[in-house]
């Protein structure tokens, strides 16, 4: 699916990954900034700001992996950072290896019944 940033914005506000705007009406940067509150490690508060013209990529991440998709874009942003939390790592790898398979094989018809295999919780190669 296809977003505009508008629709985007629209679909990543109803789904509240965003910081309330309301915290802090001086930081209008937060109605547009990823929750990101430990999710790379405990007690680490962070966030990482979408700028208008990656909502729609963020939108189509999160569209086809929920929150799996937001942390890998968050991720590839940062140097493909990872987590200090496995779970979350298998999230990247998964988001990750599926992104790589849609690049090498763009026809969903042809994706659908590509043979392939990966595997999650590994450390990625440098």
């Amino acid at each position: 699916m296809t977003y505009t940033p508008a629709e985007a914005l629209a679909l990543l506000r109803a789904a509240d990954v965003f910081f309330d705007d309301e915290v802090d009406p001086d930081e209008p940067l937060l109605a547009q900034t990823l929750n990101l509150n430990d999710t790379w490690g405990w007690a680490i508060a962070d966030g990482e700001y979408v700028p208008n013209e990656e909502l729609p990529r963020v939108a189509e991440l999160f569209h086809r992996y929920g929150w799996c998709g937001i942390l890998y874009w968050a991720s590839e942003r940062n140097n493909r950072c990872r987590s200090e939390f496995h779970h979350i790592n298998r999230m990247l790898d998964f988001v990750r290896a599926e992104e790589t398979i849609r690049a090498e094989i763009p026809d969903v018809n042809l994706r659908a019944y590509a043979k392939r295999q990966y595997t999650i919780g590994e450390e990625p190669a440098p």
